[in-house]
């Protein structure tokens, strides 16, 4: 992870070194900031290979943990919750509303949810492993 931050922080636009902090990212299950780091390469090289297959197994990993209920669940929550931009997103009282309105209200969630940026926090919560879905 110190090589790819060095590298970027020389290049912020080598997209290998992207690619290999999303692998960092990966690893240390930080699906959601795997998936940032992916996207900011592909945002730099739309046909990274490295990038682009990175990503797609950060999904897949994140789906499985989704409906495998693997027992290293707590501990990936607790991690998560531990960080900063997660902890924000919890924080945030419209979040705070839209959750509660799919539990109680599932339309008015789903309408929450056309907002772009509600998704995206929404989503990042889900990688993080924070939120389950159905």
């Amino acid at each position: 992870m110190k090589d790819a931050d060095k590298a970027l922080e020389l290049d912020p636009k080598f997209v290998k070194a992207w690619a290999r902090k999303g692998t960092c990212h990966q690893m240390m299950k930080e699906y959601h900031k795997a998936l940032e780091a992916f996207d900011k390469g592909l945002g730099m090289d739309a046909n990274s290979k490295e990038c682009i297959e990175g990503r797609a197994k950060t999904m897949s990993l994140i789906q499985s943990s989704q409906h495998a209920g693997s027992g290293n669940d707590e501990e990936r929550m607790q991690h998560a919750m531990a960080d900063p931009e997660i902890q924000m997103i919890m924080r945030d009282p419209t979040i705070q509303q839209v959750l509660r309105d799919m539990q109680e209200n599932p339309a008015s969630g789903q309408a929450a949810l056309r907002d772009p940026t509600i998704m995206a926090k929404i989503q990042k919560l889900i990688a993080a492993g924070v939120l389950k879905t159905a």
